[in-house]
């Protein structure tokens, strides 16, 4: 089951051309409309579920709901990313509504929403 962007929440990154969201994804499956200023997923069916994008949203925008081999259709995993980014709290709910919450180390990353990092036709490394 692929993410989930929540298009209340998407902001598009105030106007950002390409949000974090766009540029971690590794399958290039989100895009961004410019006329409503969200970000969405393209290629559903073609997510595998790798999961950066939805770690990387500073809006907290992008979830990912389990498939049915794991919970039902309503069980979620949600992050939230602390303020130093060096830790992410992933929230669980599993079908009956229980809430569990664990937080992990993350690498950093830079995410600066900036024209100047992202720059125009420059090539982004994400490698590890």
């Amino acid at each position: 089951m692929p993410v989930w962007i929540d298009p209340e929440k998407c902001n598009g990154c105030h106007g950002s051309k390409q949000p974090p969201c766009l540029r971690m994804c590794p399958g290039d499956l989100i895009v961004k409309n410019h006329a409503s200023n969200k970000a969405y997923l393209k290629y559903v069916n073609d997510c595998w579920d790798c999961l950066p994008c939805v770690k990387v949203c500073p809006e907290e925008a992008i979830e990912f709901h389990l498939s049915p081999q794991f919970g039902s259709k309503g069980a979620r995993l949600i992050p939230h990313v602390h303020k130093t980014n060096d830790r992410i709290t992933w929230e669980t709910i599993d079908a009956a509504g229980h809430h569990e919450t664990f937080t992990i180390r993350t690498k950093l990353m830079p995410v600066a929403l900036d024209e100047a990092v992202e720059g125009e036709g420059q090539a982004l490394d994400f490698a590890i």
